[in-house]
């Protein structure tokens, strides 16, 4: 893909336009916090709060979060540090984000919520359901979890958590947009058999997110924060694991590279009430490369639980 090594890579992140009408903003009290989110869905329905990964936003559920609206009243939120959201120079921690989607449920007046996560996503609604169980009334993990008995083991996300090296070659990509569009490939089985929108989107929108030093800053101060943190979770997390009593589904695309399909399988043998269904011909975002597949499989699970 060939586009204008000019371009301006410095202005405002733009909504997928079909989701432009949901957009909403909102500061969380006593924390001066703004946060960006799309709404969507009747308040009558089930909440459910969409939870991006790692260097993403909320964007990422494009493809299924009106669909989804059908059945549930969908929030779909920028992380702090990331997309549209505010980027305080502060520690990003799961705790953090975690304190943060739980003054933003009390600011909208939400008692409780099904919870969907992408990655870093997964890893944060998961740890809520045993932090604040009555909050979360179900999970659904995408492509990631708090259990991680095999570790990751990709070599460009364990290369990036080296101090330096890491923020050397993710600013190096602003010479490159081509490059910073190959640096996707990661997380996508086949990036080229996207639509063309889709394609033309995630090329802009990886070059904004190279180019914003607010966001590289909580990127590497996530990832590196978050490594730490899941590793000391191990410890006595299947007696947690055992205790959580809601609807679970874990989603995986077939060619994931970054969460294993050893990791789905261990916490079916510990965790209750737990499903797994995997999307073939998919990566590590198959709400993205697989839209109808993965809303053919998820609908029938939330209608058979909170219909």
């Amino acid at each position: 893909m060939i586009m204008n090594n000019n371009k301006n890579y410095l202005s405002p992140m733009q909504p997928w336009p079909a989701l432009k009408t949901y957009r909403k903003e909102i500061s969380l009290p006593k924390s001066d916090l703004n946060l960006f989110y799309y709404e969507v869905g009747s308040i009558d329905l089930p909440t459910m709060i969409m939870i991006h990964g790692l260097g993403d936003e909320a964007d990422t559920w494009r493809h299924v979060l009106h669909p989804l609206s059908k059945h549930c009243h969908i929030i779909a939120i920028d992380l702090p540090g990331f997309g549209r959201s505010e980027k305080p120079k502060i520690s990003y921690s799961p705790s953090f984000y975690i304190d943060s989607i739980s003054k933003m449920m009390d600011a909208l007046s939400i008692k409780s919520a099904i919870l969907m996560g992408s990655s870093l996503g997964a890893i944060i609604a998961h740890e809520m359901a045993i932090e604040q169980a009555k909050r979360v009334t179900g999970l659904i993990l995408v492509g990631g979890a708090l259990l991680q008995k095999k570790r990751m083991g990709d070599v460009t996300h364990l290369i990036m958590q080296i101090p330096y090296l890491g923020e050397w070659l993710y600013t190096k990509l602003r010479k490159n947009p081509d490059a910073a569009y190959e640096s996707l490939r990661n997380v996508y089985y086949d990036l080229d058999q996207m639509p063309k929108d889709d394609r033309e989107f995630l090329y802009e929108r990886v070059n904004k997110r190279v180019w914003s030093d607010d966001q590289r800053r909580a990127y590497f101060s996530t990832l590196r924060e978050t490594a730490k943190w899941v590793m000391n979770h191990q410890k006595n997390l299947s007696d947690h694991l055992k205790r959580i009593q809601i609807p679970t589904l874990i989603v995986r695309g077939t060619f994931d590279n970054l969460f294993s399909k050893e990791n789905a399988l261990d916490l079916i043998s510990i965790q209750p009430e737990v499903e797994f269904f995997t999307i073939e011909g998919a990566g590590h975002l198959p709400h993205q490369e697989k839209p109808d597949i993965f809303l053919a499989k998820l609908t029938p699970w939330l209608e058979n639980h909170f219909s």
